[in-house]
């Protein structure tokens, strides 16, 4: 309806439908905002339970950080002791070299002074038979020519003497 102003009046019946639907409306809207809520209440817990992990993971990731801090202290120590070892058995390896080449050297000048020494003595002893031998070949050589001379008067003297 007109009311000559311009303006049309709006009847009970039409105001009630819109109030009805603006009831609704809100209804609608508190729901909304119920659930709106619940999502805020749902994902504020999330949030703590994030923070919470985020927390925990941080502690965890700090204690494998010093875990692998730990471990890389230990691999160091195991390796300079590994280096130890190897400069250790490495200068015990030259001393015993330099020993077994000092005891070969020593070994091969006795061999040879021993070497040194039999041949003297086997020149001493082949001078030594040298002069025997000559001796026996000299009185070898007497021996045959008295026989010789033997041998040639014995017939003689058979003559000589009667038997």
């Amino acid at each position: 309806m007109a009311n000559g102003n311009g303006e049309t009046r709006k009847t009970v019946a039409q105001i009630a439908k819109e109030l009805i639907e603006q009831k609704t409306s809100i209804e609608v809207l508190k729901n909304d905002v119920k659930s709106v809520s619940v999502m805020s209440t749902k994902l504020d817990g999330a949030i703590d339970k994030l923070t919470e992990i985020s927390g925990s993971l941080k502690s965890m990731l700090a204690v494998h950080d010093e875990k692998l801090n730990k471990q890389e202290e230990v691999d160091k120590a195991i390796f300079n002791l590994l280096e130890n070892r190897r400069v250790e058995s490495e200068n015990k390896f030259e001393d015993l070299h330099s020993r077994l080449n000092k005891n070969v050297k020593d070994l091969r000048e006795e061999v040879e002074l021993s070497q040194k020494r039999l041949m003297c003595e086997m020149k001493e002893l082949k001078i030594s038979l040298s002069e025997r031998v000559g001796v026996l070949e000299k009185y070898r050589w007497i021996i045959i020519g008295a026989a010789i001379v033997l041998g040639l008067w014995a017939p003689q003297l058979f003559n000589i003497l009667p038997i």
